[in-house]
């Protein structure tokens, strides 16, 4: 009977342990948690995707969490203990062992620092820091901080970038005209003239607009992505030191557009990584859909069109 007796207490004991969520909680944060903050939802995350969003800042202590077997939401810093989750430091409160990348740095971007270290060598450390560490840059500049100073330099260096480009074309058009066109069939020479001049003029407007709305549907489209951590005004700073510090390579006749290209792209992906606490292939994406969309649209209404002009000529007697 002491046998039996004893049996039935073992097995009470581990009923009543496999009913304990402590017991299973290493295991079960493989489960999906889903996250919320401010009453909204910012979606389902594995182990390391939280992990990774702790690390960066994208995820704090105060973030809701709930996976199935909870009885409610409790705060990600009440949870991560029993789920082995190491939470960042409190802020104003340093790393044991800081790395440079953890420090924060005043002088990122060293444009908005002007006044003290002057107007041309704020211009070429904004430049170098994006072009150069474009990580460290993004991560440890201001997330807020007005839109006037990001503006005014992407204005500022995509205006005489541009103007630059152009007189090279200018020179170019006088020198060899066919440059421009095939043999013999080139446009004038004033008139090429005249409408470059006119894009130089024009240029500061057409670079203010652009700057918002460029920021404004790769932010639309980040946000699509589930990566927009931060407010439109962190994807407009980032947009606008990205581009403008990219402009300088338009400097260099003939390869200088694709090189303008390349390396802003890099540099915009890079910096919605570090600026919003985001994936690699989330800022990806919100900096490509943009225009696979308008590439879809385009092939669609060239089919579109091209089957009305059949249909058209179908009916043709």
């Amino acid at each position: 009977m002491d046998l039996i007796e004893g049996s039935i207490d073992l097995l009470q004991a581990f009923l009543q342990a496999v009913q304990s969520p402590e017991i299973f909680s290493y295991s079960s944060i493989m489960a999906t948690l889903h996250i919320a903050r401010h009453q909204q939802s910012l979606g389902s995350f594995g182990e390391e995707e939280v992990r990774e969003g702790l690390r960066t800042g994208r995820f704090s202590a105060e973030d809701l969490v709930w996976r199935a077997g909870m009885d409610g939401w409790k705060p990600l810093g009440e949870m991560s203990p029993q789920w082995g989750l190491e939470m960042p430091p409190p802020l104003g409160i340093a790393p044991e062992n800081p790395t440079p990348e953890s420090l924060p740095s005043e002088q990122e971007p060293a444009w908005e620092h002007r006044e003290k270290i002057g107007f041309f060598p704020a211009i070429f450390e904004t430049v170098s820091a994006v072009l150069m560490r474009p990580a460290q840059t993004f991560t440890a500049m201001k997330h807020e901080g007005g839109l006037v100073n990001p503006l005014l330099y992407f204005v500022l260096l995509g205006s005489v970038t541009f103007a630059v480009s152009a007189f090279y074309q200018l020179a170019a058009n006088w020198v060899n005209p066919d440059l421009l066109g095939s043999y013999g069939q080139h446009p004038p020479r004033m008139t090429v003239t005249i409408i470059l001049l006119g894009l130089i003029l024009l240029s500061p407007l057409l670079y203010l607009v652009s700057a918002f709305i460029s920021s404004g549907v790769i932010h639309l489209s980040l946000k699509m992505m589930g990566g927009a951590n931060r407010p439109f005004e962190t994807t407009f700073r980032v947009i606008c030191y990205a581009q403008a510090s990219a402009s300088v390579f338009s400097l260099i006749p003939l390869c200088g557009g694709i090189m303008t290209l390349l390396f802003a792209s890099y540099a915009i992906i890079i910096g919605l990584k570090g600026a919003h606490g985001t994936e690699t292939w989330r800022a990806m994406l919100a900096l490509l859909m943009p225009g696979l969309l308008c590439g879809v649209l385009l092939l669609l209404g060239g089919m579109a069109v091209g089957v009305s002009m059949a249909e058209l000529s179908k009916m043709k007697p």
